[in-house]
């Protein structure tokens, strides 16, 4: 009886110390980390299509996308796509939902941010992957600073998680 109830006690303190452990990593797994962040640069005048298009979108009032300066006279001669892709990896046990990638803006004497397309809070990064979100800015003028500071911002199992970045 006695050697029942030694066993019974350690068979209880390893459950104990593996919950304990699992709680631990679920809870320093719970926010997701950038891995990799890449930029890739097109001119407007590439994208014709796609330059009209977000300019029919703001005389509308249609755009759905963020604006962050005016767009009066500009021409895709003098403007530039840039594509900002990040690599988020969840090692976590849950979720993350509602996944959204904001570009803090640029304005300098070479030129201005004038909108962000895309990265919109409509994603999810179920547990245990790994995935991409991409967001574009038009910027006009000189593309040749393509350094922005990025957050990636979501929710897992209920709670808000912001992860800063920077794209070089």
């Amino acid at each position: 009886m006695r050697g029942l109830l030694r066993g019974l006690a350690i068979a209880a303190l390893l459950v104990t110390v593996t919950g304990a452990g699992v709680v631990l990593y679920g809870l320093s797994t719970m926010e997701p980390r950038v891995v990799q962040v890449s930029v890739t640069a097109t001119p407007a005048q590439q994208a014709q299509e796609t330059f009209d298009a977000v300019l029919a979108q703001l005389d509308d009032g249609t755009f759905a996308g963020t604006q962050f300066s005016g767009a009066d006279g500009l021409d895709a001669q003098g403007c530039t796509f840039l594509t900002y892709t990040v690599r988020l990896e969840n090692r976590g046990f849950f979720p993350a939902e509602w996944v959204s990638l904001a570009i803090e803006p640029q304005q300098d004497a070479e030129g201005s941010d004038v909108l962000q397309i895309g990265g919109d809070g409509a994603h999810m990064l179920a547990a245990g992957t790994s995935g991409d979100l991409s967001a574009t800015v038009l910027r006009a003028g000189d593309a040749g600073n393509t350094a922005r500071s990025l957050s990636v911002t979501c929710y897992v199992f209920g709670r808000r998680i912001t992860v800063q970045a920077d794209a070089e």
